[in-house]
């Protein structure tokens, strides 16, 4: 795969904003951690403490570990339960001797 080696630059809508620094690496088990391109510093401190709770809360990556988690439970139920109450679908059961497909 062949790495383009043209120099991009910041879109004029996005100078306003704290960028972050590519070269600083986290040890956060996050995939995009908020504290990568956000300055607390910057922030006042109710502000702060929101931003904190919120790189702190880790979301499940697979169904396994959101069907452990109550919450996650509840909110799985909630999207159910508003796409059948929509008539956006509605579970049924497989015919005799068909398999559902699977996903990733």
């Amino acid at each position: 795969l062949r790495k383009s080696g043209r120099l991009s630059k910041t879109p004029i809508w996005l100078q306003d904003y704290i960028q972050p620094d590519k070269g600083k690496k986290t040890a956060n088990t996050c995939l995009y951690p908020i504290s990568s391109i956000l300055n607390y510093r910057a922030l006042a401190p109710t502000y702060q403490s929101l931003v904190a709770k919120l790189s702190t809360e880790v979301e499940p990556r697979t169904y396994s570990e959101a069907a452990k988690d109550p919450r996650w439970v509840d909110a799985m139920k909630a999207e159910i339960q508003a796409l059948e109450d929509n008539h956006t679908w509605s579970i049924m059961p497989l015919p005799p001797g068909k398999k559902a497909i699977g996903c990733k």
